[in-house]
C-alpha cells in the first residue's frame, strides 16, 4: 500500500506544472536577460549562502518603468547648465570657477544616476527550489536580507494599484510566513505588510503562481516522507 501511495505522489508531483511553467516562460525568450526585471532560471547567477544543490528558479527586481521618474529628472538636470548664463551671479564667475562648477554639477549628477541604477539593480528577490530571499538596499551603505523556507510560507498574494501598474503589468507580491518576524523597523515605517514584500515587480501573477506551485510541491514531498 505505501508503494502505491508513493507512486501516486510522484505522479501528482510530475503533474504539478511547476517545471512546465518555468520552462515555458524560459523558452518564450522574454525572461532570459540577466538585466531584465524578471529572469527565469538564470544559469550563471549565484548568491552567498546558496547550497550546493539549490537551484535558482526566479530572480527579479522592480519593473523598469519605475525608473522613469529619476531618469526624467536626470535629463532635466543635465540641461540645467545651459541656462546658467541667465543668472547674474553665475554669469559673473571667472572661466576657471565656471568650469569647476560645471564639473562639480555633472559629477553630482553622475552620482545621482549611478546610485539610483544600483539601487534598482541590486534590490532583488530570489526564489529557489528551497527558499525565498528578499534583498533590500536602503541607500548604498545599508542592506537588509530576509530569508524563509518554502515550507514556512502560509499565504502569497499580489495587488496592483493604478493605471500604470495595470498597463505595464507590475504590482506588489506579499508573502506571509508561519512565524513572521520583522527584522527591522524600516518595514513598519514603509507600511509594508510583510518583510517579504516584493514591491512593483513585473508579472506579479506569474510570480505568485510559481511560488504557489512550489508550496504545493513542498507539501507533496512532506506527505511522501510521512507515508514512507
Amino acid at each position: 500500500m505505501p508503494e502505491i501511495f508513493n507512486k501516486e505522489v510522484e505522479e501528482k508531483k510530475k503533474d504539478s506544472g511547476l517545471l512546465h511553467e518555468v520552462e515555458s516562460l524560459k523558452k518564450s525568450g522574454r525572461f532570459n536577460s540577466f538585466w531584465g526585471s524578471m529572469v527565469i532560471a538564470p544559469e550563471k547567477a549565484k548568491f552567498e549562502s546558496q547550497n550546493d544543490n539549490e537551484k535558482i528558479i526566479l530572480l527579479g527586481r522592480r519593473h523598469f518603468v519605475t525608473n522613469l521618474g529619476w531618469m526624467f529628472m536626470s535629463c532635466l538636470l543635465f540641461f540645467v547648465p545651459l541656462f546658467w548664463s541667465e543668472f547674474p551671479l553665475i554669469g559673473e564667475l571667472g572661466a576657471n570657477t565656471y568650469f569647476g562648477l560645471l564639473i562639480l554639477w555633472y559629477t553630482g549628477l553622475s552620482f545621482y544616476v549611478i546610485q539610483n541604477f544600483i539601487l534598482w539593480f541590486y534590490n532583488v528577490y530570489i526564489v529557489t527550489d528551497e527558499r525565498i530571499i528578499d534583498i533590500d538596499f536602503f541607500g548604498l551603505m545599508y542592506k537588509n536580507i530576509n530569508v524563509t523556507q518554502i515550507r514556512k510560507i502560509e499565504d502569497v498574494n499580489y495587488s496592483q494599484k493604478g493605471i500604470l501598474s495595470s498597463f505595464f503589468n507590475f504590482g506588489d507580491v506579499v508573502i506571509q510566513t508561519a512565524s513572521e518576524q520583522r527584522s527591522d523597523e524600516v518595514f513598519a515605517q514603509n507600511g509594508e505588510a510583510s518583510p517579504f514584500t516584493f514591491d512593483q515587480i513585473t508579472n506579479p501573477d506569474k510570480v505568485v503562481r510559481i511560488i504557489s506551485e512550489l508550496m504545493e510541491q513542498e507539501e507533496l514531498e512532506e506527505y511522501q516522507g510521512r507515508i514512507r
